[in-house]
């Protein structure tokens, strides 16, 4: 695999070809010195931050949802899973989420090379400041969506068509920024396609008679991404508009607040008709319901806009608040009903 140094500068155009560097003013990149990446060899350190190794908050986007699926697929299946196999099970998706995480960022970065250069938050992504190759961020890509197959192996089979369709979805997504103001929508789709993997991980068909709740929870989970990452994008909405690259930040920038509220609403909305569809008792009203409600009036109220520091602290700070409500209300449905079968089995 093809490496230049992280320091190297990239390989000059033709004169005619030359672009100004709208960031000349700014310091250059130089490797941390500090944190994990200060302790790897500087050659590995530009594949760490295509891996986004260094930035945990956005794997939240990424396990939140497959924790979420996990637990609502514990209060449908069949057979109620001991908590042990959940843990386990759990445990299993996070090395698997790193993995898929890394090939959509790495891909995300290879095609978007042109526009992180013109974006001061992104300019010295690895791909856009020259440290890997095009060619040689495609072959890691490549490599980390294989590396993901083994972890399949564990899950049921329908697990691997679900997971060929999230990295199919992702990659799809990479490209909408280009013709498309609306590209959270269709980030949406892949991140809460966790939903259905996660069912298929208990032999629950999400498409069967589960199907209206499974449903409804995705397209809360939709809803939810499109939110966050509609704030997230604000950050980025000034350099974007100059590169050209588009998104719901720069489509509803003056009514985003408003833009958010109702999706949230909606988002409660679906969630409530999830636990109607389940027969779901009050501990999932209390914790999910009310909690997400609760959750993104404090999120959206709170975040600044035109503060790319409190867009940024929003999002990671948002998988915690919002996300712990989601799982809060199916988690002790789950225990509920584990604890009923124990006091029924004695």
């Amino acid at each position: 695999m093809a490496v230049t140094s992280s320091k190297t500068p990239l390989v000059p155009k033709k004169a005619e070809e030359t672009q100004p560097d709208p960031f000349a003013h700014l310091p250059p990149y130089t490797d941390p010195t500090t944190g994990f990446l200060s302790w790897l060899p500087r050659s590995w350190i530009p594949y760490a931050q295509l891996m986004r190794l260094d930035r945990p908050a956005g794997l939240y986007a990424f396990y939140f949802p497959y924790l979420i699926g996990l637990m609502y697929a514990a209060c449908i299946a069949p057979t109620a899973p001991k908590p042990l196999e959940l843990l386990q099970l759990a445990a299993i998706y996070l090395p698997m989420n790193i993995l898929l995480r890394g090939a959509a960022c790495s891909w995300n970065d290879t095609v978007d090379q042109e526009f992180d250069r013109q974006v001061e938050r992104c300019r010295h992504r690895p791909v856009a400041r020259g440290a890997v190759s095009t060619t040689a961020a495609h072959i890691f890509t490549a490599s980390l969506v294989a590396a993901i197959y083994p972890i399949l192996t564990l899950f049921p089979e329908g697990c691997k068509l679900h997971m060929a369709i999230s990295v199919v979805l992702f990659f799809i997504y990479a490209l909408m920024k280009r013709v498309t103001y609306y590209p959270q929508v269709f980030l949406g789709f892949p991140f809460a396609w966790a939903i259905f993997f996660c069912a298929a991980t208990l032999d629950v068909d999400p498409f069967g008679i589960y199907a209206l709740p499974t449903s409804a929870l995705f397209a809360a989970n939709i809803l939810w991404t499109i939110i966050y990452d509609t704030i997230y994008a604000h950050q980025d909405v000034k350099d974007d508009e100059k590169a050209g690259v588009k998104s719901m930040a720069l489509r509803f920038r003056n009514n985003t607040k408003l833009l958010s509220a109702t999706l949230a609403v909606a988002m409660v909305a679906l969630l409530t008709l999830c636990g109607v569809w389940t027969g779901s008792g009050a501990p999932y009203y209390v914790g999910t319901v009310g909690g997400v409600a609760a959750a993104m009036t404090w999120y959206i109220y709170s975040v600044d806009l035109g503060n790319p520091q409190s867009c940024g602290a929003w999002f990671h700070d948002q998988f915690w608040i919002v996300g712990g409500a989601l799982m809060a209300g199916f988690a002790a449905e789950y225990f509920c009903r584990v604890t009923d079968a124990t006091v029924w089995q004695n």
